[in-house]
């Protein structure tokens, strides 16, 4: 039985619309988890519409996309499922793609491959850029391009976690996400944990969907690099400077790290509006990183 858990914060009823009517006939059990502050149960006659039952659990306030999906895992669990579907609301499934996730899925572990997370190849509703396999190297990142007619799994070292379908009996074993992260990092610190643990993540390249990725993207010496919201930012930059002391993430995604950090930094600094109060921003980051300050910000919500 498998178990879709949509993370809401804000929800653009047009977007969840348009997720929840992709989403029909393609899992056994919806939970839609209510991050925005203040929720409540108004948002039930929206998901009543719908001709599946949608579990709404309105969490009151924002807190964080990592506990989110954990209440909804959690459930999940007490139910019975076997697999979760993680989801954000700004996702779209193709026909069919679970069913693809799931047989994919099912031929690797009949081949005595311990699987982490299975994933599909999705397309940037912005851009119309494909998602790529990664896998990092001691001093270079591998990005392996998919093929959407194939059906043969790729591995990859890190999946974002919205269309991810991962095992209960698998996140029993590795762990849930970690919530003191909040928002940002979350599907690769979980990933990166997975395979530490001995098991592989997959893309499955004819399993296809649609997604977002950042607030805004622009190019940069003519590659397509995503942009987010300043508090965004923080969270990125913070967790990821605390993960570099995390021996999970493994040295090549460390080693990674290391490079990206001043490239992040100095991105976000040139194409931020508010270049003084950005540079304050991200140095609290690389302090609280550094110092092992996670959970919510709540010193920079005005950011």
């Amino acid at each position: 039985m498998i178990a879709a858990v949509i993370v809401l914060y804000y929800p653009d009823l047009t977007l969840l619309e348009r997720l929840l009517a992709s989403l029909g006939g393609q899992a056994d059990r919806v939970v839609a988890i209510d991050n925005t502050p203040g929720s409540s149960a108004t948002l039930a006659p929206f998901l009543e519409r719908f001709q599946y039952a949608i579990a709404y659990i309105p969490v009151g306030d924002n807190k964080g996309i990592a506990e989110a999906q954990n209440i909804g895992i959690r459930e999940s669990i007490r139910a019975g499922c076997s697999h979760v579907l993680l989801l954000d609301q700004d996702s779209v499934l193709s026909p069919g793609m679970v069913d693809k996730l799931i047989a994919a899925e099912g031929e690797l572990l009949k081949a005595g491959i311990k699987v982490g997370a299975v994933g599909p190849r999705y397309v940037d509703g912005k851009t119309g850029i494909p998602s790529f396999a990664i896998r990092y190297g001691a001093v270079t990142v591998r990005k392996i391009a998919l093929d959407p007619l194939s059906n043969m799994p790729v591995e990859t070292d890190i999946l974002i976690a919205s269309g991810s379908i991962i095992r209960t009996a698998t996140l029993q074993t590795v762990g849930i996400m970690r919530s003191d992260l909040f928002i940002d990092l979350v599907d690769t610190e979980w990933a990166l944990r997975a395979r530490s643990n001995g098991y592989k993540n997959y893309c499955i390249p004819s399993a296809i969907m649609m997604h977002s990725v950042g607030d805004a993207a622009i190019k940069v010496f003519g590659k397509s690099v995503y942009l987010h919201r300043d508090l965004r930012k923080y969270y990125r930059l913070r967790n990821a400077m605390y993960l570099l002391q995390v021996s999970s993430m493994g040295w090549q995604w460390r080693s990674y790290i290391l490079r990206w950090i001043p490239y992040y930094v100095s991105l976000s600094l040139w194409t931020s509006e508010h270049k003084l109060s950005n540079a304050r921003l991200l140095l609290n980051a690389l302090w609280d990183g550094l110092l092992r300050r996670l959970g919510p910000a709540r010193q920079y919500q005005g950011t």
